[in-house]
């Protein structure tokens, strides 16, 4: 099953997979994600957490500063590390999705 949107906040931000430069590029007007064909898993899940932090901050109108957006957007990738190298942790978490 392939990624095709993201709900979130009573909006469907469509997601479609291009030749883009960028890993990826999240237009909130277009409520769209274009995320770049062909990344390998690693960087897409982290690239996944990072898009995913600009939509919730984009939705919620909230703003990070002093730091700067991109890069407190650049720590939320930090979350695909920690999922990858604690298992338990990982299955845990997926254990709370499931009804």
């Amino acid at each position: 099953m392939k990624l095709r949107e993201i709900k979130y906040k009573n909006k469907v931000i469509k997601v479609k997979f291009k030749d883009i430069e960028d890993y990826a590029v999240y237009h909130y007007n277009d409520n769209l994600l274009t995320i770049r064909k062909g990344l390998t898993k690693r960087i897409l899940g982290r690239t996944l957490f990072h898009e995913i932090f600009h939509i919730i901050m984009t939705l919620n109108d909230f703003k990070v500063a002093p730091h700067g957006e991109e890069r407190v957007a650049e720590l939320t990738e930090e979350y695909y590390s920690i999922l990858l190298n604690n298992k338990i942790l990982r299955n845990t978490i997926i254990r709370c999705f499931k009804v």
